[in-house]
């Protein structure tokens, strides 16, 4: 059966929930919701008395300001960290398929030049896609530069040996980003799925982890059956009842929504602002050799992913590499002329130092009447009588 949940539908259970219930399914599904001020007083003043953990919590308790302040800062703090966790493979999927489409444009300019340019048949165009993943790109480049500078090739066959090679590099580099953005989709799909845990829950709310199990228990199986009268009511009643997840679907139709962008500041990342945005101009351009782009994708994708090694901040220095990404890509010029010139200098040979220049010798320049008069108002006049 095809679910019919809605966001309006889940948005209306929540909010006809008790409020105990409520609070607990708003804490589940934080990423997607906000607390409200009532569900934080509310927590506050649920919390334990510390003075009477042994004997019988007193009733009528008052809502201390400290109290409230402490969860409200832990509501945020947890928020921030689930949904820049979901933002950040968000972007890596938005940034991945735009660079897979410039990447595809770029392998349509190299063909469209090899065809018209060089001549080269379909024969030498599959040849060279069935050598890429295993041609060593760096070790060819040397032996034809070897081979130009000992004047052993003319400049046609040279241009040809380098945009072949060249069309290689790009072939592999569309097969790399591929691979990372079936990566990227996983790890988003799975980041949009995550409730708050058992312990992060009770560390808002300030209960002990013992007593929460009843909690869950019992909001989950309020905001499960009432969701379940919606999709029965919205049903057509010939269709036969099949068993169906609805807190599964729950979160799919949450991870629908638009992702959240945070404001990011610099943090330290390649120790400082000006070597960050270069190496990010060179990854964008493709002039990083590819070990050196592997080590850089690792190096502003990894995360340390829990509470004692950095996760708080880690997510936002990701974040904050693929907003300037992001920014490279929109103010660069990726149409199909810029991208023809752009491999036309890459092919282009080096000429020898002799032919960098014209070999005319330097002459001496010769000042007019204006000049020598200001060469002698800085000489000062001559005396002559001291000569003799």
């Amino acid at each position: 059966m095809t679910t019919t949940i809605q966001l309006e539908h889940i948005e209306s259970v929540i909010q006809s929930l008790p409020i105990q219930s409520r609070t607990m399914i708003q804490l589940l599904l934080l990423q997607y919701f906000d607390m409200t001020q009532e569900e934080i007083d509310y927590m506050a003043t649920d919390q334990p008395d510390s003075r009477f953990l042994s004997g019988t919590q007193p009733k009528g308790k008052g809502i201390s300001m400290e109290a409230v302040q402490g969860v409200a800062a832990r509501a945020n703090q947890y928020k921030g960290y689930y949904r820049q966790k979901r933002e950040r493979p968000g972007m890596h999927v938005e940034f991945l398929k735009q660079a897979l489409t410039i990447m595809d444009q770029k392998v349509r300019v190299a063909e469209g030049m090899l065809t018209s340019n060089f001549n080269a048949d379909e024969e030498t165009l599959k040849t060279a896609k069935s050598q890429a993943p295993t041609v060593l790109l760096r070790q060819e480049l040397r032996k034809l530069e070897r081979a130009w500078e000992a004047e052993e090739l003319p400049q046609k066959d040279y241009q040809l040996q380098r945009l072949l090679l060249e069309y290689q590099g790009l072939l592999r580099r569309r097969a790399i980003l591929r691979r990372r953005y079936k990566l990227a989709q996983q790890d988003f799909l799975t980041a949009g799925n995550l409730p708050l845990k058992d312990h992060e829950i009770a560390h808002v709310w300030g209960l002990p982890l013992g007593s929460l199990a009843a909690r869950k228990v019992k909001a989950l199986q309020q905001f499960l059956t009432l969701l379940q009268q919606h999709q029965d009511h919205d049903s057509p009643s010939s269709t036969p009842s099949q068993p169906l997840d609805l807190w599964r679907e729950t979160l799919t139709v949450l991870s629908q929504r638009p992702i959240e962008r945070s404001l990011i500041e610099y943090d330290g990342l390649e120790k400082t602002e000006e070597r960050l945005m270069d190496k990010l101009e060179a990854f964008v351009n493709g002039t990083m050799s590819e070990p050196e782009e592997s080590k850089f994708w690792t190096s502003i994708t990894k995360v340390n992913d829990t509470e004692f090694s950095g996760s708080w901040a880690s997510h936002a220095r990701s974040i904050l590499a693929f907003q300037r990404l992001h920014a490279l890509l929109n103010d660069m010029d990726f149409s199909g002329e810029a991208l023809e010139d752009e491999l036309s200098a890459k092919i282009m040979p080096k000429l020898p130092d002799d032919q960098l220049a014209n070999e005319e010798e330097e002459k001496p320049v010769e000042l007019g009447v204006e000049g020598l008069g200001i060469l002698n108002s800085f000489i000062g006049e001559q005396d002559n009588k001291r000569r003799n």
